[in-house]
């Protein structure tokens, strides 16, 4: 950036000095020959400019070793990625239920992160009260269309939910 910037001045002020030089060129026989001077002027000065410039470019690639990769506990950031992923997924899908008019109550999910960073669903369990059993089919087929996972299905009552927490 700073080259395009200092090519810019360059060419800025050349254009100042040649239109001052051009004012005071006389208007018999020298005319044709000092503009040609001064043309000869402004185009040296600006590719000299842009020359300078050309060769501080740095046109080689950055190598992957060379780019600098914070260190901080990977196991931390990844605990915390997928706690955070869960939740929101956990949201998100308890939100479609009930657009549905399923009430689930409580929804677990177990994320597993790759090497290569994926987020995927490891196992979806959706607990659901005894009035939505009927509805087992529907939302297997919303969990599963959403996060490409079969969950299970667990119908409690209140005290059996309470337990198993």
């Amino acid at each position: 950036m700073s080259g395009i910037k200092a090519v810019s001045m360059t060419l800025c002020y050349t254009c100042v000095a040649v239109s001052m030089i051009t004012v005071l060129i006389p208007q018999k026989r020298t005319r044709r020959m000092m503009s040609f001077v001064v043309g000869l002027f402004f185009i040296s000065t600006f590719m000299t400019a842009v020359s300078a410039q050309v060769s501080e470019i740095d046109l080689d690639p950055a190598q992957i070793s060379e780019i600098p990769i914070p260190t901080y506990g990977e196991g931390i950031a990844e605990d915390t990625v997928a706690q955070l992923t869960a939740d929101n997924l956990t949201q998100a899908l308890r939100e479609l239920l009930v657009n549905e008019g399923i009430e689930p109550k409580d929804i677990q999910l177990t994320l597993k992160i790759s090497d290569e960073g994926r987020i995927s669903v490891v196992r979806a369990v959706i607990y659901i009260s005894e009035k939505d059993i009927t509805k087992t089919a529907q939302i297997k087929s919303i969990i599963y269309r959403n996060i490409s996972k079969e969950p299970e299905i667990h119908v409690t009552g209140e005290e059996a939910h309470k337990m198993a927490e």
